[in-house]
């Protein structure tokens, strides 16, 4: 194709912009008797760089020699991020995301250069995965800064950062990071598979991509973890895991994440592993109080109270004496104000979200024993299984948790600690049956790895000297072995 043919391309689709009214701006300059043309949204560039860097040089040049596209790219313009392209329709997707396209008649090829503005903050301490000991820098919603972050941590040649675009409308930046010596590649081509198969209008936010990831779009239980900080997400690429940052989130994703992987915290490997072990354990039984301690209730008092001391067996029956409803009626009525609250908080400006959840549940929980409308110990367990919900540090482990216990609080209100049995078979059974990537969603616990095990619970760097047998990572060593060979 000559480059006449390439010219008459260019300028119609400058002439379709003009007519269609796409809200692109055309800048003309005249260069030494040449019309130059620069395609550019006035909004979303960095008007400083592309009136230094773009639009000043290309009116002080001066030559005897013509202007060109590839002298433009070469000596004239100050801007570090250039690319040539010959494809007239890709103009206005270059526009369109931020760049700058600069047309030079009788020229087979267009300059595009990122003048892109993005308004961004700094990284700050991230709200989700709040931390003692660890780093404080957390991922914003720059795409450019959080990759920042990762490479600042990894410094590794075999990093491997591979980008994607999705959404038909928006073009969300999507970006694969792996370690490519580690990283089993079946995980790799699993994701992209997935997220190449993506037909939407747009991405907002990483739980788009996280319900896309799922093996089936009615799983409840996630099988991607979100991740705020920096170092969780190093530690994750380091294991052998895939990390998928989004354009536009401060959360990320790894995975292949397992079910005891979300009571893991960054704490856990920064202090012993005596504590280590006793605060995993102590998240898994604050799990079970959370699922479980209503409906233990509703058992024991409308079905089972033969369990209780008899001494106490009597001082519940004089509580609840004036309550109105029956167990399962309360159970759900407290539970459902706690919700109610908790989304209050949530909801709420940040000055005054704390004190109202405060004075809410005490005022609210105080005025409802005192009305006799629940006995105190049902307001003592709905807070306990509230403080314990807060206790995972990946909060979207315990998401089904406030629906399943609904469902396991009516079970056992209709068939006792039978229907209470039942439910936390069908639970147990639930998460059997899911798989992350193909990795037992139960790992190491079912099936039993009894090494992976121990070097969960004990978060230990000097004692866990191999990377998780359930990846079946490609260097399988994290100490000595392969990575000493290399020098790191």
């Amino acid at each position: 194709m000559d480059k006449f043919h390439k010219t008459n391309e260019f300028m119609e689709k400058i002439e379709e912009i003009e007519k269609q009214d796409y809200g692109i701006n055309i800048r003309k300059l005249n260069v030494c008797g040449i019309d130059i043309y620069i395609l550019f949204i006035l909004h979303i560039i960095n008007r400083n760089r592309f009136s230094s860097d773009i639009v000043r040089p290309l009116l002080r040049y001066r030559s005897n020699e013509p202007i060109t596209i590839d002298r433009i790219s070469s000596s004239v313009i100050y801007m570090d991020d250039i690319t040539l392209d010959d494809d007239a329709d890709n103009i206005i997707d270059y526009v369109l995301n931020g760049r700058s396209v600069i047309i030079v008649p009788y020229e087979e090829k267009y300059l595009v250069t990122n003048t892109k503005k993005v308004a961004k903050r700094d990284p700050d301490s991230p709200e989700i995965e709040n931390t003692l000991r660890g780093p404080k820098d957390g991922f914003t919603e720059n795409f450019y800064s959080n990759l920042s972050l990762i490479r600042y941590r990894v410094k590794d040649i075999n990093l491997k950062i591979d980008k994607l675009t999705i959404g038909k409308r928006t073009k969300t930046n999507v970006a694969v990071i792996y370690i490519k010596d580690i990283t089993n590649t079946k995980f790799v081509k699993e994701i992209k598979k997935k997220l190449n198969a993506i037909d939407i209008d747009g991405i907002m936010e990483s739980g788009y991509i996280q319900k896309f990831l799922l093996n089936h779009s009615y799983d409840l239980f996630p099988q991607c973890g979100v991740v705020s900080r920096s170092d969780k997400a190093s530690a994750s690429i380091l294991e052998g895991k895939v990390c998928i940052l989004i354009e536009g989130s401060n959360l990320a994703l790894a995975t292949p994440k397992t079910f005891v992987e979300f009571f893991d915290s960054g704490d856990d490997h920064y202090d012993s592993m005596y504590l280590a072990l006793f605060s995993k354990l102590l998240r898994m039984f604050s799990f079970f109080i959370s699922l479980s301690l209503s409906a233990l209730y509703v058992a024991a008092v409308a079905f089972h109270s033969d369990i209780l001391p008899e001494g106490y067996i009597l001082a519940l029956a004089s509580a609840r004496a004036s309550v109105p409803f029956n167990a399962l009626l309360e159970a759900i009525l407290m539970e459902g104000i706690s919700e109610i609250l908790r989304e209050a908080s949530i909801r709420l400006p940040k000055q005054i979200g704390p004190a109202i959840g405060i004075v809410g549940t005490i005022v609210i929980g105080q005025a409802a024993v005192s009305a006799g409308l629940v006995s105190p110990l049902m307001v003592i367990i709905v807070s306990l299984s509230t403080m314990c919900s807060f206790v995972a540090p990946d909060y979207t482990i315990m998401n089904p948790i406030r629906i399943l216990k609904f469902l396991l609080i009516f079970a056992t209100g209709i068939y006792g600690l039978f229907g209470f049995v039942m439910g936390m078979n069908v639970i147990a059974v639930n998460i059997l049956s899911h798989n992350s990537l193909g990795v037992p969603y139960l790992a190491p616990l079912a099936p039993l790895n009894l090494r992976d095990l121990l070097n969960f619970f004990l978060s230990d760097e000097t004692l866990s000297k191999e990377r998780p047998q359930i990846l079946r990572t490609k260097d399988k060593r994290k100490q000595g072995g392969k990575g000493k060979d290399k020098g790191i």
